[in-house]
């Protein structure tokens, strides 16, 4: 059987809309995957029943979490981060940092997040977060942002993970420009 060009072209081109398909059906599971795996700010499946699950009330982990703040230039705010402490593996914590705006005018900030030693990022799991979102302060006002976070128990089957004994949350905002 021989194939002319036009049979050709339709076959390629249907080759292509099953290849697009694919990739629309699997690219949240594949974002999800992704998400688990590197603790990217996204989904995370195991958020709502791991941190709620009565199997991990025995802790084998105490880790010192120090959390830091920063403002780029630019943005002229206050920006404090809540007091260090201390935390177990499953369960949920929750901490408030602060802003204040010290310019007479409306301002803009947007907050990237970082979590330091890299290998503790895919275990430490943010259910309430406010970085990557716009933040608008108006004059001389204070404002609140809570963060709920907790480090998943999975930790424990990480041999490296497992022995980290301070772990450091640092949050910069930087100037949204319109």
């Amino acid at each position: 059987m021989k194939f002319t060009n036009k049979s050709k072209t339709v076959f390629v081109l249907v080759l292509v809309l099953m290849f697009m398909s694919s990739l629309v059906i699997f690219s949240v599971p594949l974002y999800k995957l992704f998400c688990d795996l590197t603790g990217f700010q996204g989904f995370n499946q195991q958020t709502s029943n791991i941190a709620s699950n009565s199997e991990y009330l025995e802790s084998q982990l105490d880790i010192n979490v120090i959390f830091t703040s920063q403002v780029e230039e630019g943005l002229d705010w206050v920006f404090e981060a809540p007091p260090n402490m201390s935390i177990n593996e499953g369960k949920k914590y929750d901490v408030i940092f602060k802003a204040k705006n010290n310019t007479q005018l409306i301002s803009t900030g947007t907050s990237i997040f970082n979590v330091l030693p890299p290998k503790i990022g895919p275990y430490l799991l943010k259910i309430e977060c406010f970085c990557f979102l716009d933040q608008t302060i108006n004059p001389g006002e204070s404002v609140e942002f809570p963060v709920t976070f907790y480090i998943d128990p999975l930790i424990l089957d990480d041999p490296e993970a497992s022995r980290v004994k301070n772990v450091t949350l640092s949050y910069t905002f930087f100037e949204k420009k319109e």
